[in-house]
């Protein structure tokens, strides 16, 4: 079967990149209660009800965190995969376009998840396709350590701060199981009806770039040029829409929680917020990877329209009035309703017709 990414040289690529930094002193901190404070934290005031458990909260070294996420960016990809055949002409010439394109992009996507491994502190990771297998909740105690000394502050501060974070989302999507699927079908939805649009120019132009002896221009280059797109997304605009609405809302949801709960774990924490959202470069390193690769882009202010929605339906009619959107694929609000939060409370207050 022809391939889109050649993975092994992507795992190659993200490990060097990851490096192997010094043991984490975060390692030293006791994570289990620190995640049961932002558990705590985030359950009293979402009052939301997890019908799923929630991970436990785990430790990762910057290599592990590439290896998590290339697993499940494989799994997503593949149904892109399975349609390679499409993708090449027949022939010498076509089998050659083929193993250059899984070099690109091997390189490519290894790149830029390794260079994300140096900054990323914490992620809920789920499958959103592939086989079934548990939620993980995990740190990268090396990058903590770094936050720490960058923004002149304790570690234990740090990752107080981003449990809080990850808990959030860890809990939402525990409370709301069909989120998940509803996430895996609109991306299946999209892997599999749009069109596939890799040209040769794009991946000659992507083999270009990537042509340097020393791997530190390697690395600048794959950091600052965006992966060769897959799929032209002209055609599949209202699913994309969908994802951006209910990516922006996931993302506004956990932002307007953290911060009411964040009061509850002391100064010290809230006042990390602004040098904290200030490095957050790597906001869904994932999710921005595959939206590169698959011709669409979360922008940063779809997710403070995400976190302006939130803030606003709370201001309106309480939290319990902001879990109405987590009740089903059918609440969630559209992008047109995350700049009216008025417009969809009532359109969700509306009782269903019998």
């Amino acid at each position: 079967m022809a391939t889109l990414v050649d993975w092994d040289l992507a795992e190659r690529i993200a490990r060097a990149a990851a490096g192997e930094g010094p043991a984490a002193m975060s390692g030293k901190l006791d994570l289990e209660a620190i995640g049961e404070r932002s558990r705590k934290a985030v359950l009293g005031y979402t009052r939301l009800n997890p019908a799923e458990p929630i991970p436990q909260p785990e430790w990762v070294s910057r290599r592990e965190w590439t290896q998590i996420n290339l697993d499940s960016m494989r799994a997503l990809i593949e149904p892109l995969e399975r349609r390679a055949g499409e993708t090449f002409p027949p022939g010498p010439a076509g089998a050659g376009l083929a193993a250059l394109t899984g070099r690109v992009l091997g390189a490519q996507v290894g790149g830029l998840l390794g260079l994300a491994s140096r900054r990323v502190l914490g992620q809920y990771e789920f499958p959103l396709l592939g086989p079934e297998r548990p939620s993980r909740l995990v740190f990268v105690g090396e990058n903590i350590d770094h936050a720490a000394r960058e923004l002149g502050g304790e570690p234990a501060d740090v990752l107080e701060w981003v449990a809080l974070h990850e808990m959030t989302h860890a809990v939402h999507f525990s409370a709301a199981p069909w989120l998940r699927g509803h996430l895996g079908a609109l991306a299946s939805t999209l892997l599999e009806d749009t069109p596939l649009k890799l040209s040769t120019a794009d991946v000659l132009a992507g083999a270009r770039r990537l042509v340097s002896s020393d791997p530190r221009q390697l690395l600048a280059e794959l950091r600052d040029a965006d992966p060769v797109s897959l799929l032209a997304p002209a055609e599949s605009q209202e699913t994309i829409a969908r994802v951006q609405a209910t990516m922006a809302a996931v993302e506004g949801y956990a932002e307007h929680a953290m911060d009411a709960a964040a009061g509850e774990l002391g100064s010290a924490v809230a006042g990390l917020r602004e040098g904290l959202e200030r490095r957050r470069e790597n906001r869904g390193t994932l999710a921005r990877v595959l939206s590169w690769l698959l011709g669409f882009e979360m922008k940063l202010r779809q997710y403070r329209d995400g976190k302006d929605f939130a803030d606003a339906v709370v201001e309106l009619e309480g939290i319990d009035g902001l879990n109405r959107a987590w009740t089903g694929a059918e609440a969630m609000p559209t992008l047109a309703e995350l700049a009216s939060a008025r417009a969809w409370f009532e359109r969700v207050s509306v009782p269903s017709s019998a």
